[in-house]
């Protein structure tokens, strides 16, 4: 049964009672389609991610003074074995890196700069027509951020 307008306002959480994942039904009564990683099943288990809305993309941060990662979008085409993923940094890290992987464990990673501002990392060698799980991962003294896993499938 479908929740009602009240239960869906009482789900105000850190999602700031906005869905985090695209419209889709993730019920199972579509062939082939399922929730993506880290899908929120209400908007009180959501938070604030890779996500764009109407107001903008909306960024993410990791413990007080830890960088703040935002804008993370893919960059151009996805092709066979290259995807390109941009994003911006609010502050100096000490180190920054794009995870991947093709679970969710995304346990590769490539160098980003240690720099603020926006930045584009770009992963190749990748396998052809296969699904990779991929977050954006800045330290500095104050702690880490790493935003949700982003889902991607090469051509």
């Amino acid at each position: 049964m479908p929740p009602t307008s009240e239960e869906i306002q009482a789900q105000l959480g850190a999602a700031q009672g906005l869905w985090t994942h695209t419209p889709v039904d993730y019920a199972g009564n579509e062939t082939g389609v399922g929730a993506p990683a880290g899908a929120p099943a209400n908007a009180s288990q959501g938070y604030v991610g890779m996500i764009s809305r109407s107001s903008g993309v909306v960024t993410q941060s990791g413990p007080a003074g830890a960088p703040v990662i935002s804008g993370v979008q893919l960059y151009g085409t996805i092709t066979a074995t290259t995807i390109d993923i941009i994003f911006i940094l609010n502050s100096v890290p000490t180190s920054c890196r794009v995870n991947y992987g093709t679970t969710q464990a995304a346990a590769s990673n490539k160098a980003g700069a240690a720099a603020s501002g926006s930045q584009m990392v770009q992963l190749t060698g990748l396998t052809t027509l296969t699904k990779y799980y991929i977050s954006v991962q800045a330290t500095n003294a104050s702690g880490t951020t790493v935003t949700i896993l982003y889902v991607v499938t090469t051509k």
